[in-house]
């Protein structure tokens, strides 16, 4: 019986897939897929996410070799040239071969991750990304979930590992646009669902109603506890400070409304939902489609601005911070870190009985059976955990009105290090001219300092700290600005630096730090 049901099912999908030829007309574009084979042995750490997902290893097992022909029939319907490659046998000499990438796993690392340690306490210093492409990958590619920033990190990549926590759903959609649209015409099917807790609890969830518009992406998603593969989603912060680069969705997920769940850097699209086409639903498979033939429209988009580091904080971070010194804030900590706890025991119970049963649990499962209860902070520990790891903690203490005052009259001049860690400074350099670094005004200021010979210290350390240029006179500095200034914009996922909006004239360099800018010398 079961023989006859799979093979009425692949008939079934066969007709549909006929039909839906018939019905639309082939993008004459050529795709590359690069995933899992079954032709190939199952990869190894099925305990990584990184390697799975975010998939139950039983999940994974169970489903393996599936996607890559799920995808494959999919684009046959809609391109026509298709490609299919196991991960751990792509190179990127393939991606120049094709017109659009799309990457469900990502391939064999050509340089491992490096993380620098302070060889004295062990504390955590930096981390170089792990390569798996070149610094010279500028191909039009999709990235599906983790793949984006698993491999766009090294690339400067706005599309970056926020959280691996998206379900099924999406929500804040731009619905005109054109991926929802053409060349393949769909329906896109909005229903009022209730708004997820992390938009609502949010610094900018306020005004956010208690039910949203919602569009069913994914016909399964993680949260059932099934074992399904996890989605995810991009920083908003920032994402949209630079041409070329676009929020298109957030999505169910426990991260605030401006998650990115679909979105473009560059020639680079995110595809944050993790379901293949076994489990799309009819209208997010035609819309995926779309998706392909857009980023075929921007493979020319190189990326402008470079995002070396993830934890870069904007200075919408201010208004995170002043959130944090409100009740309302603390109160849905507590609550939520209650119901977490609840939860955790529920599900401790569970797997003691699996386990007691002679069930073998999986590592993750022998870390959730023998983790504690989170601690529940009272307010001034909530308050140092959230805001005392700033630098400027030290200034304000955790009072909370001096912190809301400190944050509010500095705002135009906090900036970050190019490698900070969720921090921002304040730079006195610019609060005495009184000129925000986000005025284009500060760069023409800082060179009429230098042409006056007026606290030329000053300005050579503001146009270094916020230009990638060197120039050592000022009428290199004059020339340049004179040129350029009518094309710049300033970027702060990019290291707050004033660029060009040209990506050939932006070096691929990370913005510099402050010990830096104090090692340049100038005549």
């Amino acid at each position: 019986m079961k023989a006859i049901i799979k093979v009425f099912t692949i008939v079934l999908a066969a007709t549909f897939c006929i039909t839906v030829s018939a019905q639309v007309k082939k993008q004459d574009i050529s795709v590359l897929y690069v995933g899992y084979s079954s032709d190939k042995p199952m990869p190894e750490n099925l305990e990584s996410a990184r390697v799975t997902g975010g998939m139950t290893p039983e999940r994974f097992k169970k489903e393996y070799g599936t996607r890559m022909p799920a995808f494959k029939n999919l684009l046959d319907t809609y391109f026509t040239k298709v490609t299919t490659v196991d991960a751990r046998d792509y190179n990127e000499t393939m991606s120049g071969q094709h017109d659009v990438t799309i990457f469900d796993q990502a391939p064999t690392p050509i340089k491992e991750r490096v993380i620098n340690k302070d060889p004295e306490t062990g504390a955590f210093l930096s981390m170089k990304p792990a390569k798996y492409v070149s610094d010279d990958f500028n191909n039009a590619a999709i990235f599906i979930g983790h793949t984006s920033s698993t491999i766009g990190a090294s690339l400067g990549s706005k599309l970056d590992w926020y959280c691996l926590c998206l379900d099924r759903h999406a929500h804040h959609i731009k619905t005109e646009h054109d991926i929802f649209k053409s060349p393949f015409k769909t329906k896109i099917t909005l229903e009022k669902r209730e708004t997820p807790d992390g938009v609502l609890k949010a610094f900018d969830g306020g005004n956010v109603p208690k039910k949203i518009q919602m569009w069913e992406v994914d016909k399964e998603g993680y949260e059932e506890g099934k074992g399904f593969r996890v989605g995810m989603v991009a920083r908003g912060w920032g994402f949209e400070d630079s041409p070329n680069s676009e929020i298109i969705s957030s999505g169910v997920c426990t991260k605030q409304k401006t998650a990115v769940a679909l979105g473009r850097h560059g020639n680079f699209f995110l595809w944050g939902f993790a379901g293949s086409p076994d489990y799309m639903t009819e209208e997010a498979k035609v819309v995926f489609a779309n998706a392909v033939v857009y980023t075929n429209k921007r493979k020319d988009d190189k990326l402008i601005v470079r995002k070396y580091n993830e934890r870069i904080a904007t200075k919408q971070y201010i208004d995170e911070m002043l959130f944090y010194t409100t009740k309302p804030s603390y109160d849905s900590y507590v609550k939520a870190y209650k119901g977490f706890n609840a939860s955790a025991l529920e599900q401790k119970k569970k797997l003691k009985g699996k386990k007691e049963a002679g069930e073998k649990l999986t590592q993750m499962e022998e870390m959730m059976l023998n983790s504690k209860p989170q601690v529940i902070l009272d307010r001034a520990g909530y308050l140092k955990k959230n805001i005392g790891r700033n630098s400027w903690s030290s200034i304000t203490t955790l009072d909370t009105l001096k912190i809301r005052k400190y944050l509010k009259e500095n705002r135009d001049y906090f900036f970050s290090e190019p490698a900070g860690f969720y921090d921002l400074k304040v730079d006195e350099d610019i609060k005495s001219l009184g000129i925000a670094n986000t005025d284009i005004k500060l760069v023409d200021k800082a060179i009429s300092m230098l042409e006056t010979n007026t606290e030329t210290d000053k300005a050579y350390r503001i146009l270094l700290r916020y230009t990638l240029e060197s120039f050592k006179t000022a009428k290199e500095w004059r020339a340049w600005f004179n040129k350029n200034h009518k094309d710049m914009f300033f970027s702060e996922t990019g290291g707050f630096i004033w660029l060009i909006n040209d990506a050939d004239k932006n070096p691929k360099v990370r913005a510099r730090s402050e010990e830096e800018v104090a090692a340049l010398k100038f005549s």
